[in-house]
This record gives structure tokens, sequence and C-alpha cells, in this order.
């Protein structure tokens, strides 16, 4: 079977690289074009891939007729919009997390690939990690019994700290393209993880105090307490910390157990790290299991989502647009909050 001719909006958000590495890994997709507006960015694509045309604008790419779906990879509004206007030209969108700035540019998103009926995927990078994966596949079969809580924290010691490229740094630190800071950057891996574990919230309350870097105008720190009829979501976000532990990319409480993923972090971007571990305790005690390794069409975001454009059928729930739409509407929940000081009720 052919493979699928791939465009590629946008080349500033830094996750791009490793995904395009994967398509090119892959016997699934073909990498076809690319645009940005940076000159920089267009340099570093010719190269690692001489001969694959990079346009400098976005609407030169969405005019070709040579492709058979896109990735964008853009700033979080610019992305919303990009993906819009690929889905009205009849191309699936594979867009990277959150999926949008804020929860209007979602449900465009979403309003425009429903009225297209074509595929929208949100590429949530956790997804392709064993360890959480089996942790959520366990919880969701009652490992835990009820859960009563779950917790997430993600964090590093800020964008530029971390190592992001400047064109990447420069949108996150930008609330208007990036749609918050910290909180946005990192709120979202749990908001999912609750979504998928609790449902959604009946109410959301989070403080961001106020930023610790000087000229930052973005939150750098961030807690938000999701309310349900019985259970807590506790989300944590920051760019002020020091180090990658403590390592846990999940914790579910529950009334028979406690769940607990633990993920080695990474320490700067783009850094690959371990598969991880899950550790279950239980009133007979406690133990560590190994994950089994993912689906083959399930090892990273281009597999999975060239695999379900060819074979006819939806994404993982993890990363379906639906899912992703719910997950920035308690962002903007919690901006919401934050800004007013008091909990916010949802639906929004």
């Amino acid at each position: 079977m052919p493979r699928l001719n791939i465009g590629v909006l946008g080349l500033s958000h830094d996750h791009v690289w490793g995904n395009l590495a994967a398509l090119a890994a892959g016997e699934l997709g073909r990498l076809t074009a690319a645009a940005d507006p940076d000159p920089q960015l267009r340099e570093r694509f010719e190269g690692l891939y001489g001969g694959v045309p990079v346009h400098q604008d976005f609407e030169s790419l969405l005019e070709r007729q040579d492709l058979d779906a896109v990735f964008v990879f853009s700033n979080n509004r610019t992305s919303a919009e990009l993906g819009v206007r690929a889905l009205q030209r009849r191309l699936p969108v594979m867009i990277e997390k959150p999926m949008a700035a804020d929860l209007s540019g979602a449900q465009a998103l979403l309003s425009a690939a429903r009225a297209a009926r074509l595929p929208l995927m949100v590429n949530w990078p956790t997804a392709w990690r064993p360890a959480l994966r089996h942790g959520l596949a366990l919880v969701l079969d009652g490992a835990v019994g009820e859960p009563i809580q779950l917790s997430h924290r993600g964090g590093h010691a800020g964008p530029r700290e971390f190592g992001c490229s400047p064109q990447f740094s420069e949108w996150l630190y930008d609330p208007k393209r990036n749609g918050g800071g910290a909180l946005i950057d990192y709120c979202g891996y749990g908001a999912l993880l609750c979504r998928l574990v609790l449902g959604h919230p009946e109410r959301v309350t989070a403080m961001t105090p106020a930023p610790r870097k000087p000229g930052l105008v973005a939150e750098d720190n961030a807690v938000a307490v999701l309310s349900y009829p019985r259970a807590l979501g506790l989300l944590e976000a920051s760019w002020t910390q020091i180090g990658g532990e403590p390592a846990f990319a999940m914790i579910v409480y529950g009334d028979d157990g406690t769940l607990l993923v633990h993920q080695p972090r990474p320490t700067r971007e783009g850094e690959r790290v371990g598969g991880g571990r899950v550790q279950l305790i239980t009133r007979s005690g406690s133990r560590f299991l190994s994950p089994p390794p993912l689906p083959p069409d399930q090892r990273d975001g281009p597999t999975h989502f060239l695999s379900r454009l060819r074979a006819g059928v939806e994404v993982t729930d993890l990363c379906a647009g639906d899912i992703g739409c719910d997950v920035q509407e308690v962002i903007t929940a919690a901006l919401q909050s934050s800004e007013r000081g008091r909990p916010v009720a949802l639906p929004l």
C-alpha cells in the first residue's frame, strides 16, 4: 500500500523534530512538504530533509494538491487556526497538544473536523509511554477500586533552561500565542488523565502566584484542583522546578489501593527517557510491574495517526479531538479561576 503524503504546518514547536524522525522511521507516510515563515527553522529543516520542499508561508503548503494529511506544529493559537484551514481543505489533521490556545480555538477545530467528517488527532507525547498507559489501563480496570484522587505534576526549570529553541521559547512565554504559561503547558497532561479516569469535573479551582522570574508575564507555577461528586483531581505545573524528581507520571488513590506510575523525566528538550514502571499498593502489600510494550500502531504519534487514518478507524481516546476539547475547557476554567480568585463551574 502506498505511503501517505504528509505536509507539516509549522516548525516552531520543538516537538516537531522527534515526530518527523518517527515519520521517517516508519513505513506509513512520506514527508512531502513543510512550511514556516522563520528562515532559521527552514534552514534547519533543509539540513535534515534536503530535497523536501519547505515553503515560506502556510498558504502555499495548503494549496498543494499532493497531500493526504498534515501535521501541525506552530504556536498554540496559530496551530488551531491552521488546523481549521486544513480540515476545510479536506486534509486530516494531527496537531500537537493541547490543540489550541483557548477554548474557542479548540471548539472551532473540533467543529471543523466534525463538519468535514475527517480525523483530528491531538498528539499528547505521554500517550506513547508504556508505563503510563499500563497504569491507566489498570486503574480503569478497577485495580485500586473507586478512585478518590488523581494527582499529576509536570514541569522543569523553564523553557529556556530546559533547552527549548529560541523560536519555541519565544511563543511559550507569550500568553497570547501560548494561551498562558506553565499552566497551559503542563496542567493539560493531568487534565487528560482526569478526564479519562474521573470524567468531566463539576468545578475547577486554580492558583497561580506571581511569576518568580523577572520580566515574565505568564504564570510559571500553578496548582489546579478539579472537583467531582466523589473524587478530586490535583494538577501541578512548574517552570521553576530544579531537576526531574519526583518522577511520578500519575498517582491514583482509590478506596482499595494506590497506583503510582514511575516515569523518568527528561532533563533537556528532545531527550529520550526510559520506559518507566508501575507500582501497585493494596492492603496485601506493594509490588512493581513492568509495563508490556505498546501495540505496534501506538509506538508514537505519527505511526498511530497514519495507521488509523489508513484503516479508517478512530484514534485512541487519549488523542481524540472531543477529549482534547474537554481538556481545553478545564485549562480555560483553571485560568479563569486564577484570575478571579474563586472556583469556576463547568460547563463554561
